[in-house]
């Protein structure tokens, strides 16, 4: 009897040893595997980034960096450039670098993904580990994060971004933890790091100030310390020139989603703390994810909207982080000051905006940066209480959540390997294979090209058109009102515009084409090709 409990202890002993080198490997597997099966059947594109490389193909005949090139809208057969603010230049700027060096759009992606999502993993754990946390609790948050969604998305369905931002910040938090005492020297690195935030996405800015300011005030007793008052100057300056520089070299420059306003949701300030301190805790499993397709989904909708996932989220993230808060803010006091102070600016930030009516989605990655910074000291606590009720609620959210992200990623792989394969070797998902071959034929190099207009309706499906001017409104994300304002005047030698097929019967594509004034309405001939339609007009 005795031999066998000490064999038991031992093995489970040595079991609890391997932990940490199985996590990890578990991590290698994935992203390897995602790596390989991404390079075989290749990824489709959202379309904001769509946007960004329509511009990246244009910036060889505009004046500067980062200028985009796109019809007159007085005269279609002119060309006006725009500086590009809506989306940061990150996500176009290094797979077109990559693309360069002779492979498709499609693999270069892949690469730019595969290289970003192991310098997050890699940063990621060094963050968990430079908090303090045992190398058992950071390898297993680390093995959860990569079997989630989020972490193999862009693999599948290249989110540009996103996936840029989960591999630089946490260098720059730790960083920002390094450097936490705040001399004046840590401004110059701290304002470089946040440049290259930006440059990876947008919110970067938001994440940055966020990381800054809560450095500023982690310290034990920091509101009985002198030096407090130093930090706070420091970070003050910090966060200072970081706002000046973005609004004078980006903000002011043209629209982004904080700037372009939307109505205000009719909870107003009830849902929007709802889903902001719920998506804090959700994110980083893609909870809010994996409850849109079980109750979202168009095939068996449940629930008329995600507003009920946030109400019901809400009091669960705030049992969490109230029993985390709890648990360790002896051992991890400084962590906890640090990480809930960054949640609770970000959250500021965005209850903000919504407030002021911008155009920002509810959608959970938002959150994504603080929720992971949360999410270890939620595992330390959940995976080494002595509750069973506790452990065994925290492995049953996280292994749904695992398994939800793995089966979706084989899902969607399997999805995209239907997909239309374009020139550029990414996956047209808004496209079939006769429209992406009809593009082929009227996109012709030569004198003609620039007299040549492929008008489309999503930005990727653009990205098909390599010689003659193209451009793409957002048909089905525009409402009709919006269609019937817009007037492009002047005439080309050859117009093309295609629409969904799904766009004939509710008045878009009608209005849609009556936008090109110019052209009689009754002048158009119509070309089916699956799921788009092509009308075309050309001048003999």
């Amino acid at each position: 009897m005795g031999r066998s409990i000490w064999g038991a202890e031992s093995g489970s002993d040595r079991l609890l040893a391997l932990l940490p080198k199985l996590c990890i490997g578990l991590v290698v597997v994935l992203t390897v595997g995602y790596t390989i099966a991404g390079a075989i059947v290749r990824p489709n594109m959202y379309s904001d980034s769509g946007w960004g490389f329509l511009g990246w193909y244009t910036q060889d005949r505009a004046s500067s960096f980062n200028y985009a090139l796109g019809p007159d809208k007085a005269d279609i057969s002119q060309e006006v450039e725009a500086f590009m603010t809506t989306w940061t230049p990150g996500q176009h700027v290094l797979p077109g670098l990559v693309e360069n060096l002779g492979m498709s759009l499609g693999l270069a992606i892949i690469i730019v993904v595969a290289i970003f999502t192991v310098l997050g993993a890699v940063g990621w754990f060094a963050l968990y580990r430079a908090f303090g946390f045992p190398l058992q609790t950071s390898s297993i948050a680390l093995a959860i994060i990569a079997c989630t969604r989020f972490f193999n998305l862009s693999f599948t369905n290249y989110s540009g971004g996103e996936v840029l931002l989960f591999g630089v910040a946490p260098w720059f938090v730790l960083m920002a933890w390094k450097l936490r005492d705040l001399r004046w020297f840590a401004v110059l690195p701290l304002l470089v790091g946040t440049a290259v935030m930006v440059f990876a996405k947008l919110s970067g800015i938001v994440i940055a100030a966020a990381v800054v300011g809560g450095a500023a005030i982690c310290g034990n007793d920091a509101w009985r310390r002198r030096d407090t008052v130093r930090k706070l100057i420091v970070a003050g300056v910090t966060i200072g020139l970081m706002g000046s520089i973005f609004y004078v070299s980006w903000y002011m420059r043209g629209a982004t989603a904080a700037s372009i306003s939307t109505e205000i949701h009719r909870d107003g300030l009830l849902f929007y703390m709802a889903f902001g301190v719920g998506s804090l805790w959700s994110s980083a499993l893609s909870l809010l994810d994996l409850s849109n397709y079980l109750f979202l989904n168009p095939g068996r909708q449940l629930l008329q909207s995600g507003d009920a996932m946030a109400y019901a989220f809400f009091p669960v993230a705030l049992m969490t982080y109230t029993i985390t808060w709890m648990r360790l803010r002896h051992a991890y006091g400084e962590y906890l000051r640090f990480t809930y102070s960054i949640s609770a600016a970000v959250l500021a930030f965005f209850l903000l905006m919504w407030l002021r009516g911008a155009s920002i989605s509810f959608e959970e990655r938002h959150f994504r940066i603080p929720s992971l910074l949360l999410f270890v000291g939620v595992v330390q606590v959940f995976t080494a209480s002595r509750s069973w009720l506790m452990r065994i609620s925290f492995a049953a959210v996280a292994g749904l959540a695992c398994l939800y992200g793995v089966t979706s990623f084989v899902t969607r792989t399997v999805a995209n390997s239907h997909y239309a394969m374009g020139d550029r070797g990414f996956r047209q998902i808004n496209a079939s294979a006769e429209a992406v071959a009809f593009i082929r034929t009227i996109d012709l190099a030569g004198p003609d090209a620039k007299k040549t207009l492929i008008f489309l309706p999503s930005p990727e499906i653009a990205l098909e058109v390599r010689n003659a001017r193209n451009w793409s409104n957002h048909a089905d994300f525009e409402p009709l009102e919006t269609l019937r304002s817009q007037v492009y005047r002047g005439r080309l030698d050859r117009l093309y515009v295609f629409v969904q097929k799904r766009l004939l019967s509710n008045g878009k594509a009608d209005a849609i084409l009556r936008s090109f004034v110019d052209y009689p309405i009754n002048g158009w001939t119509m070309v089916p090709l699956g799921d788009l339609v092509c009308f075309y007009q050309v001048r003999d």
